[in-house]
């Protein structure tokens, strides 16, 4: 049902064609690079490219439900920019950082007045930024069709089924074109100055994967978009001198409940309760960060640790107490439910002994107090490895609940190193003449991933590619710039 925009011309011609700029991926970054090129130049001819089918067309955007860190004032998150720069260190890009608070809440409006209706919504659970989020209206699927359909009407071409396979250069190193393998399975040249690359990271390329993060290649993806993430702009960036970021083997993964047919049905009740390995062992601080960062970590040890298998475990207690327990699990499936610890371990399959005894040092740890779900309570458990840093309720009244957990892939941390104008840079760190990158592509994160702010640096610096490229290629932009 969803796919109602079309493209025109539906097939690249057999000599490829000129084209003005060619935007590789057609999620938020390149939607918007594209969009805003289309602004400053209304009769460029601009071609998109996405290697998926129309009906799965807009990449991981198009299946996410697209939260932005925004504080209450819609503003970017204060702290987002601390917590990268503490975790990269001497890797932080002070200029993407800068670019990134200068630009975020602009692009926001920006879009909505191309028809992208955003929302503010409280939230049950406390996060690091607040307790609320903001969102399209209808998610990243909303972003994808009202922008697509925008695009069309500037008079862009989408290509579905159409994979970028290398970047052509002059002497000079400037981009001349890309050539591509279109849908019938022909290569083709297209000829252009500028190419914008956004084609998402490396989740579904098992080679890169098993390369920088061992045992990566059994993770699933989050969602079907997902799935043409193969690391083609990296690879072609690279292949012409593009310098790196980001911490290659590192990964936003989540915990998600394998028993759903949605691939990103995040489980998230440990938070309240607790987290045990497939062998009823707890394996980390449950409540060590707020839940923005804190489901990334405890899917990321599951993974790196613990096999990817995990359970989140619950009591009854903690049901009523907390109600925003039935929002932070995967509706899909019930829980699974017992009247004893032993009972629970046994239908989910865990050593009984392990689990029973595990529940027992948690209960024995935990300290008196009011546990209250909805703030950052301190109650805390003693003498217990690994620790919990809040809502440490005891495990003892029936009925007992647990959820499977597998850890699920997101996307990749590495990728292209940009300055804040979206410009793809050398080794030598100064920008690839033509060459633009935006969105998850680019690498900027190392240990951490702030939660909600895939798509938003997506919408971000895909406009600022789209601005940049043009300013810096069209003639009346050049003589403007001249003169100042």
């Amino acid at each position: 049902m969803w796919p109602r925009y079309s493209a025109v011309p539906t097939a690249i011609p057999e000599d490829g064609s000129d084209w003005e700029v060619v935007v590789i991926g057609h999620g938020a970054a390149g939607l918007t690079a594209a969009l805003a090129y289309l602004e400053d130049a209304p009769t460029a001819r601009v071609a998109i490219l996405d290697k998926a089918t129309r009906e799965r067309r807009g990449g991981s955007t198009a299946w996410t439900t697209a939260a932005l860190r925004l504080d209450k004032d819609a503003q970017l998150d204060p702290e987002w920019g601390d917590i990268v720069r503490r975790t990269a260190g001497h890797h932080a890009n002070e200029a993407y950082i800068d670019a990134f608070y200068e630009n975020a809440t602009e692009t926001l409006n920006w879009i909505r007045g191309h028809g992208v209706q955003i929302t503010k919504r409280a939230t049950p659970i406390p996060l690091r930024f607040g307790n609320h989020t903001w969102a399209p209206v209808g998610g990243g699927r909303a972003i994808v069709d009202t922008l697509g359909e925008r695009l069309v009407e500037t008079g862009a071409a989408v290509f579905y089924e159409t994979t970028a396979r290398r970047l052509l250069t002059d002497a000079n190193s400037r981009i001349t074109g890309v050539v591509i393998n279109a849908a019938d399975g022909t290569e083709r040249t297209l000829w252009a100055g500028i190419v914008i690359l956004a084609s998402g990271g490396f989740e579904a390329n098992p080679e890169m994967l098993s390369r920088y993060i061992p045992n990566a290649h059994r993770l699933r993806t989050v969602s079907p978009g997902t799935d043409v993430n193969t690391g083609d702009g990296i690879r072609m960036a690279v292949e012409i001198g593009a310098a790196t970021a980001g911490q290659f083997d590192g990964v936003h993964l989540e915990p998600v409940d394998p028993r759903s047919s949605n691939r990103e049905g995040v489980v998230g009740s440990w938070l309240y309760g607790i987290a045990v390995d497939a062998q009823g062992e707890r394996f980390v601080d449950e409540a060590e960060y707020p839940f923005d960062v804190q489901f990334d970590r405890v899917a990321n040890r599951m993974f790196r640790e613990h096999d990817g298998v995990g359970f989140a475990i619950i009591d009854a207690s903690i049901r009523r107490a907390a109600p925003a327990i039935a929002y932070m699990n995967d509706a899909e499936n019930a829980p699974v439910r017992a009247d004893s610890i032993e009972g629970l371990a046994e239908k989910l399959g865990i050593p009984v002994e392990n689990l029973s005894r595990t529940v027992s040092e948690y209960n024995a740890a935990c300290q008196p107090g009011t546990f209250d779900p909805t703030t950052f309570d301190t109650k805390c458990t003693v003498r217990l490895t690994p620790p919990k840093s809040h809502w440490a309720q005891p495990l003892t009244t029936p009925p007992f609940e647990g959820v499977p957990m597998v850890a699920s892939i997101c996307f990749t941390y590495g990728g292209l190193r940009t300055d804040g104008a979206a410009r793809v840079l050398n080794m030598d760190g100064r920008p690839i003449g033509g060459l633009y990158a935006a969105g998850e592509i680019t690498g900027v994160f190392y240990e951490i991933y702030p939660a909600a702010t895939s798509v938003l640096r997506s919408l971000t610096f895909g406009r600022i590619a789209g601005q940049t490229s043009a300013r810096e290629h069209l003639p009346d932009a050049r003589e403007h710039l001249d003169d100042q």
